[in-house]
Parts: structure tokens; C-alpha cells; sequence
């Protein structure tokens, strides 16, 4: 949700759980709305008064008292818009196809060395075809040296 911030106020109170010490916040909203924040600082920076903030909202039952918890969000980090890298796809997909050429072109530079970048690349496409579309391939040898795969 989006909503603009009609005050945000300590209400003097804390308490200390398995994730350290947390203050509550009293949190209303220009309609209305509100409930608790739980902030891991007495003066907390997500609700500023006049100013619109992300947040979800859940309500708790304390033994018998129902009570609205808001909790700040980003909607930039959210798991269904989530921004990726230039040139990067958020897809499983394209990103497991990424690990795979990665892995094999650190697979390969153990096998060649660092010397040589064209065969190390061969050899890691190799690997990377093979893992990613069953296709088995070959390199030419062209020393005595080289591997014969």
C-alpha cells in the first residue's frame, strides 16, 4: 500500500526479542488508518509526517487484543518487480544458464591454464553444451600438448 503520513510518534515503549531491542511507533495515516511500527531504532526514518510511504499491513492477535502491524516496504525490492542487472535476465531460466557457462569456463581455465583465452573459451562452450543441451563436442588438437578432448 501507498499512503501519506499524518504522524508518526514513540510511544515510549520497547521490548526485547531474539533479534535484538525493538520501539514501537504509533503510525497514522491522512485517512485514517494506522497502526504500530517496530522499529529497530527509537527514531525511526520510514514514516515521516507528510511524506508518502510503502508499507504492508498485518493484524496480530496479543492474547485476545487485535492489533495493526505496519511494516515498511520497497517496492523495488519486491520479489515480483525486482530489478536485474543490465544485460540480465530475472528469468530461472537464462539466470541457470549463466551458472552453468560460468562454471564451465572456470572448469576450463583449470584444465587449460591461463595462457591460452580461445581454447579455454572452447572448451568451456563445450562443457556448457553439453551440461545445458546434451550436445558432445570435440576439440582439434593442435600440439602435442593439448588436451584431447
Amino acid at each position: 500500500m501507498l499512503k501519506k503520513v499524518k504522524s508518526a510518534v514513540y510511544t515510549n515503549e520497547s521490548y526485547d526479542s531474539q533479534w535484538g531491542t525493538f520501539f514501537v511507533h504509533k503510525i497514522e495515516f491522512e485517512d485514517g488508518s494506522g497502526g504500530e511500527y517496530h522499529s529497530k531504532s527509537d527514531s525511526q526514518n520510514k514514516f515521516i509526517k507528510d511524506q508518502e510511504a510503502h508499507f504492508e499491513e498485518k493484524i496480530h492477535d496479543y492474547n485476545g487484543t487485535k492489533k495493526t502491524r505496519i511494516k515498511p516496504i520497497n517496492p523495488e525490492f519486491n520479489n515480483q518487480s525486482k530489478p536485474s542487472a543490465p544485460g540480465r535476465s530475472s528469468s530461472p531460466d537464462k539466470r541457470d544458464r549463466l551458472i552453468v557457462k560460468q562454471n564451465a569456463l572456470s572448469n576450463a581455465c583449470n584444465i587449460v591454464g591461463e595462457a591460452d583465452v580461445e581454447k579455454i573459451l572452447d572448451i568451456a562452450e563445450i562443457f556448457s553444451d553439453w551440461v545445458l543441451d546434451g550436445k558432445k563436442g570435440t576439440i582439434t588438437q593442435t600440439s602435442s600438448n593439448d588436451m584431447p578432448f
